[in-house]
Order: structure tokens, then sequence, then C-alpha cells
């Protein structure tokens, strides 16, 4: 009998800076071909960021100022906006600062978002 080797499933996630999100290669993958990202708090208080299109960014009915720019690279992905990470900071009562705070991440293919799981509550079925 052959026991083979079975590689771990990489886990992904978001880490939490003051003035950033930054996502590992696991989590960035859905968003590799996003124009623009959309981030908001679902009702567990935790973290969604949907990607947007460039098609969708260009037909114009959603507010530019909403949608933030996200940067691939190679290893990870990474969402820069003090602004964002200020209201993050004040709603989910999170202290942020240039020590990071980690999350694991789940990505909703139903929904076409990452959720960030600050809150697992609720979500312990995924």
């Amino acid at each position: 009998m052959i026991s083979w080797w079975t590689a771990k499933e990489k886990n992904g996630q978001a880490t939490l800076y003051s003035s950033n999100i930054t996502l590992n290669k696991v989590a960035s993958v859905p968003f590799e071909f996003a124009n623009r990202v959309q981030v908001g708090l679902d009702e567990n208080q935790n973290i969604i960021i949907e990607p947007i299109s460039k098609d969708r960014v260009e037909r114009g009915d959603l507010n530019e100022y909403n949608l933030l720019e996200i940067k691939i690279k190679p290893s990870y992905s990474r969402i820069c906006s003090t602004e964002l990470m200020n209201f993050i900071s004040k709603s989910l009562k999170l202290a942020l600062s240039t020590e990071p705070l980690r999350f694991e991440t789940v990505w909703e293919e139903e929904n076409n978002h990452l959720v960030v799981l600050v809150n697992k509550k609720g979500k312990e079925s995924i």
C-alpha cells in the first residue's frame, strides 16, 4: 500500500494595516482581472471585497468615489486607502497600526465577493 503525500490546501488571508488591506496569493486570485474593487461590511461585521471589471466601471452606474484601486503583484494584492482603513477601524472597533491583524478569507462564488472573516459568527458553515 502506498501513502501518497497530499499538498495542504492553502487558505486565503487578509492582513489589515492602518493604511491598507493586503491579500495573500490565494485570496488575490479572484481579483486578477478586476479594474477596481468595492469594499463594505456585512451584517456579521465581516469585510466584503467585490471585484469590479473595467466594463462595469465604464458603464458609469457606480459612484466612482466608492471604487478603489487594487494593485496586483505576483504573490499578493493590496488595496491602499487610509480613509477606508479609518472607516473599518471605527466600524469594527479594531486597533489598526503598522502591526498587522490577520484574518482568514472565503470566496463566495454565488455573491461574487471575498469575505474577510473578521467576525466568524454566522460563517461556521463555510
